[in-house]
């Protein structure tokens, strides 16, 4: 079991690892468009209100896939995760964001990928 200590590390590795801006340059053999991120804002200030409130469907898609491919990749992952996968991903950063709009989104990304240990296979 993992010590709180060594839980509040590995989520400040991963915000660190999350703080991009949407740029997809490992995904260079994804399809075109479908990880490509229209999203100005650097995830490290993009609020919860800006994911439930301003952005779009294929912005969210596209940030919870940037986000679940750098925390799988932080774990040593190569392969990319199934659509199904970032699309729960994008629905649990959703559900954590409802009750806190000021909170960024690496932060709840992080979370999310650490609750959830299925995200990391």
């Amino acid at each position: 079991m993992r010590t709180r200590h060594t839980l509040a590390a590995l989520a400040a590795t991963l915000t660190l690892s999350l703080t991009g801006c949407g740029t997809t340059g490992d995904r260079a053999a994804a399809p075109a468009g479908k990880y490509t991120q229209t999203w100005p804002t650097p995830y490290s200030s993009t609020t919860c209100g800006d994911y439930l409130t301003t952005m779009d469907h294929h912005q969210r898609w596209a940030l919870a896939a940037d986000m679940l491919v750098g925390a799988r990749k932080n774990d040593g992952l190569t392969t990319l995760p199934a659509d199904t996968d970032v699309d729960r991903f994008e629905q649990d950063m959703a559900t954590a964001c409802q009750p806190i709009a000021t909170a960024k989104t690496t932060e709840i990304g992080a979370s999310v990928y650490l609750v959830d240990a299925s995200y990391s296979h």
